[in-house]
């Protein structure tokens, strides 16, 4: 559950470009939690769920970063 928190707070903080840096931090901070929670998941075969929330937290974390790749590749 924080992976995906985070992955929202970082996602919100996209709104104002003076954010940035802190959606950046929030992102490497869901992105840990959701590496654990997919270990976890992995390691005792938690099955209960058709789609991990950890996957969902990596994919709401990886805004931020790919938010700042489109903006340095699409400003030149």
């Amino acid at each position: 559950m924080l992976s995906i928190v985070f992955g929202v707070l970082g996602a919100v903080c996209l709104v104002n470009i003076r954010t940035v840096p802190a959606a950046l931090l929030l992102a490497v901070t869901g992105f840990i939690f959701a590496g654990i929670n997919i270990f976890i998941d992995a390691k005792y075969e938690i099955h209960d769920r058709k789609f991990p929330l950890g996957y969902i937290g990596m994919i709401l974390s990886s805004l931020p970063v790919l938010f700042l790749l489109a903006f340095i590749f699409l400003r030149r």
